[in-house]
């Protein structure tokens, strides 16, 4: 009896051995190469220009940024040229836009970030759950911990005159994906886990107007366009004369919906404004800048601090995505957007001030794609979508492994006993 303790106690700790191996290597990416060697940034250069280039079934621009400043642009189209100064919607990126105009009001001391969301609100409230909705706080909101799950997902809606007010599109929303409830509601524990909400971001457009006394629109371009520089930047893409084309997967032309969520997706944008938001986010501002006059540094900390995690990974901060580590004591963060053949993509290294930024259309995937390309080069980690990829193999290899652990054993006790029999 002992000795089969033993057995399996030396055998079971080899297979913890090939687990732990296996999660470590994942995490730490051993098992993947970036397209070029870190310092190689021409290298780089070149091959994500040709892979856009190649990959691009409609249009593109991307910017490469090095130590706070652009060192590289790209643009493709398949139809009107684009640059960095034509405007695309960029669905969810909209999301971390959005969470800037919400910190701000954090900074007048307007908001509590922990305070129930309800005690700022008049005009809509929360329905009733099986939980407590005063766990529902402006923190949670903006991570995506407040237990809302209405699953949007926004269709957008055909014509502006088709727009939901607000506060009906909380309670049932016309837009809402195929399968999709569409009803802002509390279906998790407030707080107990992350859950992607794009009704969360509703709720904050809402509470940025309630507090704010204007409309959100108004609201974001006083307290963010404005003092960033995004000109180009709005909410109403058919006031836009610069507009990108909006190709769908088979390369035809496709018109952009208009949207109730402005915070959650509503976001038009250019590359050259969203290289001026990026600037905001750096842990060294350009000097003689008053970018500390639109959040503190403590505050632009809070927001990339870990608050939701999956799979004990870190995910999300308080509207940034937190994509990896970046190797010093911080992360690579950003957001994406994509509304369904459109995608967007910033990721941002603050410590050192480089990033990558690409909007397109006509593909679902390729600038998140090129971005985990990118975070790779720039961190040699996997990303969160990467390391998702990356856990069904682990997982199989994980299995072999413990398989041949056992029968390796298994064969070596069985030898041994037939040595001593003998």
């Amino acid at each position: 009896m002992i000795k089969f303790i033993k057995w399996f106690l030396l055998t079971l700790g080899i297979m913890l051995f090939w687990l732990t191996l296996n999660v470590l290597s994942t995490k730490q990416g051993w098992f993947v190469t970036p397209i070029v060697t870190k310092n190689d940034q021409s290298g780089f250069i070149s091959a994500i220009k040709k892979s856009i280039s190649d990959k691009s079934n409609g249009n593109a621009v991307m910017l490469l940024i090095n130590n706070g400043k652009i060192v590289a642009k790209h643009n493709t189209s398949k139809g009107q040229p684009v640059n960095e100064n034509t405007v695309f919607g960029v669905s969810s990126m909209g999301k971390w836009v959005a969470a800037v105009g919400v910190m701000t009001l954090v900074k007048q001391g307007k908001l509590d970030l922990d305070k129930p969301v309800s005690s700022y609100l008049t005009r809509w409230q929360l329905p009733s759950s099986n939980f407590d909705n005063n766990g529902v706080t402006i923190r949670r909101l903006l991570s995506h911990t407040a237990g809302i799950t209405d699953g949007l997902g926004h269709n957008g809606f055909a014509t502006r005159d088709q727009i939901q007010p607000l506060v009906e599109h909380l309670t049932q929303a016309y837009d809402a994906e195929e399968g999709i409830g569409g009803s802002v509601v509390v279906g998790i524990q407030p707080g107990s886990k992350f859950k992607y909400s794009g009704g969360s971001y509703n709720l904050l457009q809402l509470v940025i107007e309630e507090v704010s006394g204007e409309s959100f629109a108004s609201y974001m371009s006083k307290a963010v366009f404005k003092p960033l520089g995004m000109t180009s930047t709005t909410y109403r893409h058919d006031d836009v004369k610069n507009l990108a084309q909006y190709f769908d997967l088979d390369g035809n032309i496709r018109k952009y919906p208009f949207y109730t969520s402005l915070a959650a997706t509503g976001l038009y944008t250019t590359a050259s404004d969203l290289y001026r938001f990026v600037t905001l986010h750096l842990t060294d501002q350009p000097q003689n800048s008053n970018l500390g006059d639109i959040l503190s540094a403590n505050l632009l900390k809070e927001m990339r601090t870990p608050h939701a995690s999956m799979m004990s990974i870190d995910v999300w901060g308080l509207g940034p995505m937190l994509f990896t580590s970046n190797n010093e004591d911080d992360f690579i963060i950003g957001h994406g957007g994509k509304s369904p053949s459109l995608n967007a993509t910033v990721r941002l290294n603050p410590t050192n001030g480089n990033a990558f930024i690409l909007l397109e259309t006509g593909n679902s995937f390729l600038g998140a794609n090129s971005a985990t390309q990118w975070t790779l080069w720039e961190t040699g980690n996997p990303d969160m979508y990467m390391l998702r990829n990356m856990i069904p193999v682990m997982i199989k290899r994980v299995l072999i492994g413990c398989i041949l652990i056992l029968i390796i054993s298994l064969i070596i006790t069985w030898r041994r006993r037939s040595h001593s029999s003998n």
